[in-house]
């Protein structure tokens, strides 16, 4: 996790500044109000990321493995409670599609979740965000052919991102996120792994739509 938690800081800067550079921006513009915009009604929001995924097993010694670099996604709505919070579910996921050189198949492995959530806007005239979600999981990985396996789970998840607008309605949002999975496999199983951790942390950039009331 350290070279997560390096990533995290500097995540955690560049918002930042991002955040000084927004109202800075508007300022030199001669705009007395520096709020990107009203935050109201429906919402929905999608995007890429890279994601690094890593695992362990709660039978296994040596903690979680290597960090595996790979595209991952969301797409979310919901609605707008108040200017300071937002509501909504998410669709949340990572894949890695691979050919396998034992075996000669191609190979996907996944960690998708569908999530409630939460972004909480600390104030009105910022678009930065804070992140919360919870959810039901799945881990696995699926064969060329159609034969596959895989776990269902519990996940959680927590992140902060910014809005930029762009337009009326549309905004540019960086976002970062860092997903836990647990699963408990089959007691039937005979490798004996254990419970399954799973986590991907994400770093990305998607459009939020705000287009009604």
């Amino acid at each position: 996790m350290r070279t997560t938690r390096k990533v995290l800081a500097a995540t955690a800067t560049a918002l930042g500044l991002l955040t000084v550079q927004s109202a800075e921006a508007q300022r030199r513009r001669g705009l007395e109000d520096v709020t990107p915009a009203p935050r109201h009604g429906f919402w929905l929001s999608g995007g890429l990321a890279a994601g690094s995924e890593n695992v362990r097993f709660s039978n296994e010694p040596g903690g979680y493995g290597e960090e595996n670099v790979q595209p991952a996604f969301w797409f979310a709505l919901g609605g707008t409670v108040n200017p300071h919070l937002r509501l909504g579910g998410e669709v949340n996921g990572w894949v890695w599609d691979h050919h396998d050189l034992d075996t000669g198949y191609q190979v996907t492995d996944y960690l998708a979740a569908v999530l409630l959530t939460g972004q909480f806007y600390p104030a009105d005239r910022l678009g930065l965000f804070l992140k919360g979600g919870v959810g039901l999981s799945r881990s696995g990985t699926s064969i060329s052919g159609g034969s596959g396996v895989g776990e269902n789970g519990f996940a959680y998840l927590v992140g902060a991102g910014y809005d930029i607008r762009l337009g009326r309605t549309v905004f540019l949002t960086p976002l970062v996120n860092l997903m836990y999975h647990r699963s408990n496999p089959d007691p039937n199983d005979p490798g004996g792994l254990g419970t399954m951790h799973e986590r991907v942390f994400t770093i990305g950039v998607g459009i939020t739509f705000q287009p009604g009331r």
